[in-house]
């Protein structure tokens, strides 16, 4: 049986299943098709890496239906190829075919091909310069950059390194590394200072990153250059990794203190788009070991 008609059985046979448990039939218009396309896309949703294999009891509560329902699912997500009965116990476990699906997304989630939309759009709406950094050893890193649309703005580069302390990207950054590590990074308790607003330690710096992981974003206040104001996000993959940030950066004048929580609040959701686009798990920004 072709790939198509084996889709088609799923949908027959899941919309005989259900109405056979007292659910409405399928509307006029194929709503029912649609309903069991999305039970089946469901179904892969419920895969994790702490959940490799799913049982019809766990289908069934997951979708909120008849556990004859829930079996009628998994075997024609069986028939279609993109399931396989779970090797031991019972269950069931994804496929190998959609390690190829798997590679065809993979191939269009380079980070900077990925940030540049969502970059564009938040220079847009803030004016702000925008750009994306990843961390190499202590410093980090611009990736990527969208200038913004004032007269007066950061002078930026792709390739331009900073101290990572001294920054809201850095911040950001090393808030993905566990203490023990930043301590690996920073074996001195003093950190440089480039002006006076600069953290000082890293016994602050650690105390700082508690509040960005915490909070899930990062502020340079005048920590790198004296009138400069950033405010940066965490970029994550689908380990939840923090691998790369989001930053904004303005004349303080214009980043002021009291219209802060909104810029926070758009280079999140900027951030979080991108991250979902990289194949993040759709949940609040947790510690985990980066990948810098």
């Amino acid at each position: 049986m072709s790939g198509t008609g084996r889709l088609r059985a799923l949908d027959s046979r899941t919309n005989e299943g259900a109405m056979s448990e007292g659910d409405s039939a399928p509307a006029a218009d194929g709503t029912g098709r649609v309903g069991a396309l999305r039970h089946g896309l469901a179904v892969f949703d419920m895969f994790d890496v702490d959940r490799p294999t799913v049982t019809v009891a766990e289908i069934s509560r997951h979708l909120g239906l008849h556990k004859s329902t829930a079996s009628r699912i998994a075997s024609n997500l069986v028939l279609a190829g993109y399931l396989l009965p779970a090797t031991s116990g019972s269950g069931y476990r994804l496929s190998g075919k959609l390690t190829r699906l798997g590679a065809i997304a993979a191939a269009d989630t380079n980070l900077t091909t990925v940030s540049m939309e969502h970059m564009q759009a938040l220079v847009d709406e803030v004016g702000e310069t925008c750009h994306v950094g990843v961390l190499e050893g202590h410093e980090a890193v611009t990736v990527a950059l969208v200038d913004g649309s004032y007269s007066v703005r950061l002078h930026s580069w792709v390739g331009k390194r900073s101290d990572a302390h001294s920054t809201a990207m850095g911040k950001t950054l090393l808030a993905g590394l566990s203490d023990a590590t930043v301590d690996m990074l920073y074996p001195k308790p003093m950190l440089p200072q480039p002006t006076g607003h600069t953290l000082a330690t890293v016994d602050d710096l650690k105390a700082e990153l508690a509040k960005v992981r915490e909070h899930g974003f990062a502020l340079d206040n005048e920590e790198l250059e004296p009138g400069l104001r950033c405010v940066a996000a965490p970029i994550t993959d689908h380990d939840r990794r923090v691998v790369a940030s989001l930053t904004i950066a303005g004349a303080a004048s214009r980043l002021t203190m009291a219209r802060i929580d909104d810029y926070v609040a758009k280079v999140k959701v900027s951030a979080r788009r991108i991250s979902t686009a990289l194949g993040a798990p759709d949940d609040s920004f947790q510690v985990t070991e980066s990948a810098g």
